[in-house]
């Protein structure tokens, strides 16, 4: 886990600790899987929820699937939709089952408290939630589109959430709360350093050759840019720092660009200028693309010659009589269409 994320060791402990009684409980009844505890991670913005259930799975070689629970809006979308009505499919659930091609995944059931807002709809959902983390439900889950008993008992799922106000105390009984604490100075000096700053730079196709960030400059990075409990503006604040060395090797023909304590103020306030004439350094290809000039046409060539004379007579159309219009055709419309017939299912 430590490979994916840094920091939360009291959470990473809890985690290993449910971690090694499913492996003993695995090794000594001789079976495959064990129902995983529910985890709740619970804590601000920017604390690593997501991240740390993605080290989860990796940790356990497990494929790893998200479902985003404030983007629903009904609890039909996690149950799924009969076949009788137009709108039938599958719920979120067994969409997130057949994505993850296995039947033991960790799910990420991200920011349960920010389902529905509607008292009557967020009851329905927290039901149905109650009915997929519990063990004792979660055996046989049926969704309505498929009609047919599912286990999820061999899932193991892991919710988000900021608060746990606005969760029913029937489903909080049913979860493992986990708390986060907010970074420490030093924790997000190390992130920014050892996590972020690669992944942004490999996804800038960007080399630590280029861009460099002096050790005296991550204090007063994190000091005055993130103040936060998360990690979110200082992942932001390397973003822009980056952006604008990016912006000054196109504009300047820079090598590399340092970021020191001094010039740190700069790459954060200035608006780098780019000066007129400044042509494209080599490595960064050109995509300009130069138009042809429109051939210039001889107007002479064009003007009604005195022969045939600046009007011409006007033919008016011939008459058609009636008798020698074709009969009409009823069964012809116009084009060939070719009913194709309706499918009775739909399957997963």
């Amino acid at each position: 886990m430590d490979e994916l994320h840094y920091g939360t060791e009291g959470v990473k402990q809890i985690i290993l600790e449910y971690l090694s009684v499913m492996h003993i409980k695995m090794a000594r009844e001789k079976k495959l899987s064990f129902q995983p505890p529910v985890l709740l991670f619970v804590g601000d913005h920017g604390l690593g929820k997501t991240s740390l259930a993605k080290a989860i799975s990796y940790a356990l070689g497990r494929n790893f699937v998200r479902i985003p629970m404030g983007a629903l809006s009904a609890g039909s979308e996690l149950r799924g939709i009969p076949k009788g009505n137009n709108d039938a499919e599958p719920g979120q659930i067994i969409k997130s089952i057949v994505r993850s091609a296995s039947l033991n995944p960790v799910i990420l059931l991200d920011e349960i408290d920010k389902v529905s807002g509607i008292a009557a709809e967020h009851h329905n959902f927290m039901a149905i939630l109650l009915e997929i983390l519990d063990p004792q439900q979660n055996t046989s889950f049926r969704d309505l589109f498929i009609d047919f008993p599912i286990d999820l008992s061999h899932a193991f799922f892991i919710c988000t959430a900021n608060t746990t106000k606005t969760i029913t105390d029937a489903l909080l009984d049913r979860l493992e709360i986990i708390s986060f604490n907010e970074y420490k100075p030093e924790e997000k000096i190390i992130i920014g350093k050892d996590y972020l700053l690669p992944r942004i730079l490999k996804y800038t196709k960007m080399t630590s050759n280029e861009i460099q960030i002096s050790e005296s400059a991550w204090e007063p990075i994190v000091k005055n840019y993130a103040k936060e409990a998360g990690v979110r503006n200082l992942e932001k604040t390397i973003d822009r720092i980056i952006r604008k060395a990016a912006l000054r090797i196109v504009a300047r023909k820079a090598q590399s660009v340092t970021i020191t304590p001094e010039n740190l103020e700069s790459y954060m306030d200035e608006i780098v200028p780019i000066a007129s004439g400044s042509t494209t350094p080599e490595s960064i290809p050109s995509f300009n693309q130069t138009i042809p000039a429109p051939e210039t046409v001889d107007q002479t060539a064009v003007q009604p010659s005195e022969e045939q004379g600046i009007a011409e007579e006007v033919q008016s159309p011939q008459k058609i009589e009636p008798n020698e219009l074709s009969p009409s055709n009823d069964s012809s419309t116009g084009a060939n269409i070719q009913q194709h017939p309706s499918s009775e299912s739909v399957g997963l």
